[in-house]
């Protein structure tokens, strides 16, 4: 008895939680909905955006942003562009700066170090703001 008593728990516990799983990218989107939503400059950052190092940093016209892609996709203009590290020391960063009416958002991809030369880390991270009209 007691051994159907957690067969019938572990049936419920599995197709519980195998029901609406969300994709990352269901997740991505619901998220970038809200940080645009409530654009008070804070910033989000998704370390699991990209799920393999990386070898080298992109060229410019090779490189790509996810999070901006999807932003592009929704309406917003890319602004501006810039590259660089933060601080003078730290993590290799591009920033592109979008806009769409009264939002502006920024997005930051990283390229974070690690102990083998040549191999990077990255994520990215978004922080809006509502201009004023």
């Amino acid at each position: 008895m007691k051994n159907i008593y957690f067969l019938f728990i572990g049936i419920l516990i599995f197709f519980s939680c195998s029901k609406n799983k969300e994709t990352n990218s269901d997740f991505i989107d619901k998220t970038l909905d809200l940080v645009i939503k409530y654009s008070n400059g804070q910033s989000i950052e998704y370390p699991d955006l990209y799920d393999k190092p990386v070898y080298n940093i992109a060229d410019d016209k090779d490189e790509k942003l996810k999070l901006a892609e999807r932003l592009k996709s929704r309406g917003f203009k890319i602004i501006n562009w810039e590259r660089g590290n933060n601080p003078p020391s730290g993590p290799r960063i591009v920033v592109l700066t979008l806009e769409k009416e009264n939002c502006k958002c920024k997005v930051t991809k990283i390229y974070y170090s690690t102990i083998s030369d040549s191999v990077y880390l990255t994520t990215e991270k978004i922080n809006c703001i509502k201009m004023k009209n």
